[in-house]
């Protein structure tokens, strides 16, 4: 049983930020950096609604610098170093990670096999299967089928599209290209290595599965405690007790280490062990490092919003699903990295015709000194490489924004 270890909310912070490879933002270069984070976190998540982008670049765009999407869709799309899967919900994993997935892929076919809804569409896998061994990557724009089915997430579909889906997450497909988000379907046979393919079930039971996920979404996160939220999305078997069991079994063999924060003292959260070096290097470093990035809705910063509230003192909810009269600030809400502190947050726009980023809406943290030049400064260049990662021709500030003359001088405004 590994010792406990005692930090402050500092403390934590900066290791938490450091892990994530935010302090300081945009510290990675080019798809070698991209490919990098993502073998870090084991994932990004993807999600894809496209405001100012969709979340996987938004995650990326604040670590790596003058980040373009291009980057990540060549891992995905040409060098197939990347993969789009179930891992943190829809996903971005590496490649060598496919086999680990296999209990999961099992437990989708079956969910759709013992669907009612789907059992017209698991009628249609073996005939879409074989259009697209026929006739190479297909949408499902290029089937002609033209059954409907009642989806629960989407009303009436086509039949053919829940097919594709089906031999998506079984794993007979994997995602050749997107054109937007449509989504191209090829054999998997066909683009990963048959190594991968034909890899045994490397997991000798659920319990030996769940200590694996668990272990690797701690390495997501940074820091994960046992209190079973979304953060644990997207895992077989993911009931409160078994994570619970499978966190307690990974600290007895010493996988993850036990960390106690000062001013949280009825908590307790855990590490992996192959980051206690940079835990102890968090004690004293990364105190000058003080640039400014915009965080993605799904960033893996904000997959466990209790902490990022315990920690940062800011408390945040992705407003997408909410109705607008329902909302807190906006739609589309971007929190604001200073330092180590989340010191604002946004609500912006892009209007592509004109290439216009705009921010409608700024609201700053109560405690923050609107008046330090420092983090004006910063600011100021992050919402420059904000705008370069978007190809925006002109930074505009929204009526409401205006109101805030801590924006003069900003670019463009």
């Amino acid at each position: 049983m590994p010792d406990l270890v005692v930090i402050d909310k500092a403390h934590a912070r900066r290791f938490l930020l450091g892990h994530l490879r935010l302090l300081p933002p945009r510290q990675l270069h080019g798809k070698q950096g991209v490919l990098d984070y993502i073998r870090h976190v084991n994932c990004i998540q993807y999600d894809p609604i496209n405001v100012v982008g969709q979340n996987p670049h938004l995650v990326l765009q604040s670590r790596v610098h003058g980040y373009q999407p291009a980057l990540l869709n060549a891992l995905l799309y040409e060098d197939r170093q990347l993969v789009d899967g179930f891992d943190k919900m829809m996903s971005i994993y590496p490649v060598e990670d496919w086999p680990e997935f296999a209990s999961y892929r099992e437990l989708m076919v079956r969910g759709y096999t013992e669907s009612g809804p789907a059992a017209e569409a698991s009628k249609l896998v073996e005939s879409v299967r074989n259009e697209i061994e026929l006739r190479g990557p297909l949408s499902s724009l290029e089937l002609e089928e033209q059954t409907r089915i009642d989806w629960w997430l989407a009303g009436s579909i086509r039949a053919v599209r829940i097919a594709l889906d089906i031999l998506l997450y079984g794993g007979q497909t994997v995602v050749h290209h997107r054109v937007g988000t449509r989504r191209y379907f090829e054999l998997a046979e066909r683009l990963l290595p048959p190594d991968l393919i034909e890899a045994p079930q490397p997991h000798a039971s659920q319990e030996a599965y769940l200590e694996w996920h668990v272990f690797r979404r701690a390495g997501g996160l940074g820091l994960v405690d046992q209190r079973v939220t979304g953060k644990f999305g997207g895992m077989v078997g993911w009931s409160g007790g078994r994570v619970k069991a499978a966190i307690a079994r990974l600290v007895e063999k010493s996988w993850l280490v036990p960390v106690a924060i000062e001013e949280l003292p009825r908590q307790r959260f855990y590490i992996r062990r192959d980051d206690l070096p940079a835990l102890e290097a968090a004690a004293t470093s990364y105190r000058g490092e003080q640039g400014a990035a915009l965080i993605a809705p799904l960033d893996n910063l904000m997959w466990d919003l209790n902490l990022v509230e315990m920690l940062f003192g800011f408390r945040y909810a992705w407003e997408v699903y909410k109705p607008a009269d329902k909302r807190d600030y906006g739609y589309y809400v971007l929190p604001v990295l200073y330092g180590d502190r989340l010191v604002a947050r946004l609500d912006p726009e892009f209007a592509r015709a004109g290439r216009v980023l705009r921010i409608k809406k700024w609201w700053w943290e109560t405690g923050v000194d609107m008046k330090d030049e420092a983090m004006l400064a910063a600011i100021r260049d992050c919402l420059v490489a904000f705008g370069e990662y978007l190809e925006a021709q002109e930074i505009r500030l929204g009526p409401d924004a205006k109101h805030d003359t801590t924006f003069i001088g900003f670019p463009n405004l």
